[in-house]
């Protein structure tokens, strides 16, 4: 079974830091920088590193940041490459929204690469909608956002995506459908810079 924890102790906050910027490091070089320069909202629990775990094991991380005290971003996930292809991913971000929405959280938001069909489609297969786009200034392109509403709340989220994300474009179904076309033959393969432990 697979659980999710917060990292508590510097040293397991640094080995999440460490896995998740040597994986992200090519393709988003600005992570590292990212979670140095919030480590205040890290250590006040604002944003969160948390280990997916099966037996004790560690199997990877996932990055969280509270945007409200109902709503969070999903900021990245990573499964070492070892655990790949084991249903790992589905299985944490399934565990993580049941945890989210025990805790009072109403939206889950994340966002990918317009090229990463297997991101994509983890959103697709444990219940996240892609409802639109985010203009991302650093890597000059825009990334799906992606929602899944874990309560009973009436409310509209591209109008919520829209206050969280800036550069966030709202789509029809009509035009996520062209979009996923358009990319449909695309596969974000991450570089990784060192071997996973």
């Amino acid at each position: 079974m697979i659980e999710i924890e917060r990292t508590n102790t510097t040293e397991e906050f640094e080995s999440g830091v460490l896995a998740l910027t040597e994986i992200f490091i090519d393709e988003y070089p600005y992570y590292e920088t990212w979670i140095r320069k919030n480590l205040s909202q890290f250590k006040n629990g604002e944003k969160q590193i948390l280990q997916i775990k099966s037996n004790d094991e560690l199997l990877g991380y996932l990055m969280i940041h509270f945007c409200q005290k109902n709503i969070v971003k999903i900021n990245g996930i990573y499964v070492f490459e070892n655990n790949k292809g084991k249903g790992i991913a589905t299985n944490a971000i399934e565990r993580l929204t049941e945890i989210l929405k025990q805790n009072g959280v109403d939206l889950i938001f994340v966002q990918t690469r317009l090229d990463n069909n297997a991101v994509v489609h983890l959103f697709d297969k444990t219940g996240y909608n892609l409802i639109g786009t985010n203009y991302h200034e650093i890597e000059e392109k825009n990334n799906w956002v992606a929602c899944n509403n874990v309560s009973d709340l009436k409310v509209n989220s591209q109008t919520v995506a829209s206050k969280i994300y800036d550069g966030f474009s709202a789509l029809s179904p009509e035009q996520i459908g062209a979009l996923r076309q358009e990319y449909k033959d695309a596969n974000l393969v991450l570089k990784k810079t060192k071997k996973n432990r």
